[in-house]
């Protein structure tokens, strides 16, 4: 199983923003580069090069990687003293269960793996994860979820007999049947139930606490 991050696992009250508006803010004076940009379901890279635009002058990756690690470089700080950070409704204990049914989780975000570590890290949930496809694997989310689906069949070694990607946002959809995988929607992001539900995922439910979700569980270990 490869889980999102925001707007699935966690919230963290806004502190991704805050932290790349501030690192714009000191490399470039324009904290509101970031204004119009959508950060629902895209990847870190896509979204710094979307912001980078608004600077109407030529940049190359290497400006996206200086942003990126000024980012991450505040972002731990955000997310201590966010007041808003919280764990999603039954994040920890599907996790949790998984883990113990021997479950192979990993992470499947646009996130790069520093961010998205410390974003995890105030909850305590990195211990589910051992391994990912993240935003520095690529900035196409169907991309970054192939290089987790390489990594955790490289822990497993086969070929994964099942993959679901569990995330909140259509472009979580769109990724994980891209590579082929089945797709749970949960609406504790910005997407509603009903929104999600119009892309016909496997499973769509209101939160991870959902009975349904445990049962996908139970099945897999019946077969």
């Amino acid at each position: 199983m490869l889980f999102d991050i925001d707007g699935t696992l966690v919230d963290t009250g806004g502190a991704g923003r805050r932290a790349i508006e501030e690192a714009a803010r000191l490399l470039y004076r324009r904290p509101d580069i970031f204004d119009d940009v959508a950060f629902d379901g895209a990847t870190d890279r896509a979204i710094c090069r979307a912001a980078l635009r608004k600077l109407e002058r030529p940049f190359d990756e290497v400006e996206i990687d200086r942003l990126l690690d000024a980012y991450v470089s505040l972002l731990g700080p955000e997310v201590d003293r966010s007041q808003r950070y919280q764990i999603h409704p039954g994040a920890e204990q599907l996790a949790q269960a998984m883990v113990e049914a021997g479950v192979l989780l990993g992470l499947g975000t646009g996130n790069v793996e520093a961010g998205a570590r410390v974003k995890l890290q105030r909850g305590d949930l990195n211990r589910f994860f051992t391994f990912g496809g993240f935003g520095d694997d690529a900035e196409d989310r169907a991309a970054l979820l192939r290089a987790g689906l390489r990594r955790g069949e490289a822990i497993l070694g086969r070929r994964a007999r099942e993959v679901w990607v569990i995330g909140d946002t259509p472009k979580d959809y769109a990724a994980g049947h891209a590579i082929g995988a089945k797709v749970l929607l949960v609406a504790t992001g910005r997407y509603t139930r009903f929104e999600l539900a119009q892309h016909e995922p496997e499973l769509c439910v209101e939160s991870l606490e959902d009975p349904r979700v445990l049962a996908l569980l139970e099945r897999r270990l019946d077969d």
